[in-house]
């Protein structure tokens, strides 16, 4: 049983186990885990039982009879006319309805049991964008701290020109940048630096205008805001108040350097 303070169902317990959770939801299982020995011990209690039925040979493997049967019953059906409403054809098509409603049977109570997930919103792909880098080891594909060698490194890897700033005088220098994937498409990924903690923004084409909005989750700080034509994302481990600075410094810088 879990213990008062732990929220962890088997549903949740399950989906780790079975490899379905997204990147940055396992990272925080995990770190459950390491304080929660209730949900340790159910977790490797899983484990056992679903190696344990892995192992078990429970397949069924039919007899020397019975394969010889089956394979005359084939033989028979094959040779029959293609006209012929044979026992055995009215039994296939039978069997073979009979397994279609199963199977629509089956997908309907698993969805009322499993709801499908819902999709991951913006704010978990660019903290899982940004988790994945980290544990990539090199966040840029070009490394540089100058703007007029990063800026030239996306020109025909992208349908369109990211603004690349240097903030390197306000204390966010430019590192380098990257291609990721977010919102279905290729996008930029600049890379900054705040003392040691990395900076990723990342940045495409959208629609509209939205002002600077702050979120959090498991630990790493977001800035989302929307201006001349694109969308921008800042997300760190760095400080909420400080990401937000530089998300300021660089959405003005931004704003001036947009022709």
């Amino acid at each position: 049983m879990n213990s008062v303070s732990c929220d962890k169902t088997e549903l949740d317990r399950a989906a780790y186990l079975d490899g379905e959770l997204d990147l940055t939801s396992a990272l925080a299982f995990e770190r459950h885990l390491a304080g929660c020995p209730d949900c340790q011990r159910a977790l490797d209690a899983q484990r056992a039982l679903s190696e344990a039925i892995t192992g078990a040979g429970l397949r069924h493997h039919p007899s020397p009879a019975q394969t010889r049967s089956l394979r005359r019953a084939l033989r028979r059906d094959e040779i029959e006319p293609a006209t012929a409403a044979s026992p055995w054809r009215r039994l296939s098509a039978l069997s073979a309805i009979a397994a279609m409603l199963l199977v629509a049977v089956v997908s309907w109570s698993v969805g009322r049991v499993w709801p499908p997930q819902r999709g991951v919103d913006a704010t978990d792909e660019v903290v899982a964008s940004h988790v994945r880098s980290l544990l990539a080891g090199h966040p840029s594909d070009v490394v540089s701290t100058d703007r007029h060698t990063v800026k030239p490194w996306f020109t025909g890897k992208l349908d369109y020109a990211p603004v690349v700033i240097d903030l390197a005088a306000e204390g966010f220098p430019l590192a380098g940048g990257r291609l990721d994937y977010l919102d279905h498409r290729p996008v930029a990924a600049l890379v900054y630096h705040s003392d040691r903690h990395v900076i990723n923004v990342f940045t495409w084409p959208a629609a509209g205008r939205a002002g600077l909005t702050a979120t959090s989750l498991q630990g790493f700080h977001t800035v989302h805001w929307t201006q001349a034509g694109m969308t921008w994302w800042a997300v760190s481990d760095v400080a909420a108040d400080r990401l937000r600075r530089f998300a300021e410094l660089l959405g003005y810088a931004s704003r001036e350097a947009t022709p």
